[in-house]
């Protein structure tokens, strides 16, 4: 950041005047006046530093005597107090931390005239992650209080970095996840793209030719169903937060189920469908977990593969125990109770 040295400043303050003949430098304090640009984008919610001393911005040398130059009130004190009374802020919205890295005066007498260099490093962090810095310099001369300079390189620089931030977020809110909650949309699909896939759905029940692939005649199953569910999740950033858009496909894919010629029957052809009805409850119900779980940047990834293992391993154990109890369709009474079971479970779920 460039900035520019204000000349020969010929206001007359208090600030230093006493200094020329007391013992002691006397403090910057900010002159409260009220900012005409206020920011769209963003807010200060909070001020530190990272300043050796909490309130030492710089030395003066008068007659050969170095002296600290201090802040009233503390730096981060006398920042947050000028920008909350005199900077109009919009709390709705993007939160900004702001540390003041690095506020250095170095002032000196040479005869009559005052000499400052400037230095001022103001950082901007959105929880722990830095999003912008700028530096500035600047160097003045003048034959009256250089406090006057001081003060008002302190005001002018808060106001044009955060003028300046605010429209940098404004431009790149949509290029970083400041936000460590991550919103998850979750979407059970209602079609695939893939031919020889059936997604699950109430209104499209299985029939047997959709069964076309190779019977396995080494085993003794008349009919075999191979259905599953696809995870897949797109995302990008909206307003600072990481928004992931998961979508769950509960599919049957034709080319790898099958039946032999002995049991192409309704009854046999009932049994698979509620095979694929499982699919379709799980497939579901990882949604729903999905939709009940809280997310962050650090943890998002590992909690979707647990959930997908989780409701992948039960739709499996499920799949396991609804033929151990049927005999793989044999046992009339208990395929009505799985059936009827899992149809009140397609309805209470509300997914299809």
């Amino acid at each position: 950041m460039k900035f520019i040295a204000i000349p020969l400043l010929l206001i007359p303050s208090l600030f230093f005047v006493h200094a020329l003949y007391g013992q002691d430098v006397a403090p910057i304090v900010l002159k409260q006046e009220r900012v005409a640009y206020a920011p769209k984008s963003i807010y200060i919610s909070s001020v530190t530093d990272s300043l050796v001393e909490a309130n030492t911005i710089g030395t003066t040398v008068i007659d050969g005597k170095k002296q600290p130059l201090k802040m009233e009130g503390g730096v981060t004190g006398a920042f947050k107090n000028y920008i909350d009374h005199n900077i109009t802020e919009d709390k709705a919205a993007q939160a900004v931390a702001l540390n003041v890295t690095k506020v250095d005066f170095d002032v000196k007498k040479k005869g009559p005239i005052w000499a400052v260099n400037a230095a001022m490093t103001l950082t901007f962090y959105a929880g722990n992650m830095k999003l912008m810095e700028y530096s500035g310099k600047g160097h003045g001369e003048m034959d009256s209080d250089p406090g006057v300079y001081c003060e008002h390189f302190i005001r002018q620089t808060i106001e044009q970095d955060i003028s300046r931030f605010d429209g940098w977020w404004a431009a790149h809110k949509n290029e970083i996840a400041v936000s460590q909650e991550v919103k998850v949309n979750v979407t059970v699909a209602k079609a695939i793209d893939k031919p020889d896939c059936i997604v699950y759905s109430t209104g499209r029940l299985l029939r047997i030719d959709d069964f076309t692939g190779r019977e396995q005649p080494e085993v003794a199953e008349l009919a075999a169903t191979y259905s599953g569910m696809a995870f897949g999740s797109t995302g990008q950033t909206e307003n600072g937060q990481l928004v992931i858009n998961v979508t769950i496909t509960p599919y049957f894919d034709k080319t790898k189920s099958w039946f032999k010629e002995a049991g192409k029957n309704a009854v046999l052809l009932a049994h698979e469908q509620a095979h694929f009805d499982i699919t379709g409850i799980k497939a579901c119900e990882l949604a729903n977990a999905i939709r009940n779980t809280t997310f962050t940047k650090e943890n998002y990834l590992a909690l979707f593969e647990q959930l997908e293992k989780k409701y992948t391993d039960e739709s499996n154990d499920e799949q396991e125990a609804y033929d151990s109890e049927t005999n793989h369709g044999t046992v009339a009474d208990k395929q009505l109770e799985w059936q009827t079971k899992l149809a009140k479970q397609v309805r209470a779920l509300g997914c299809y």
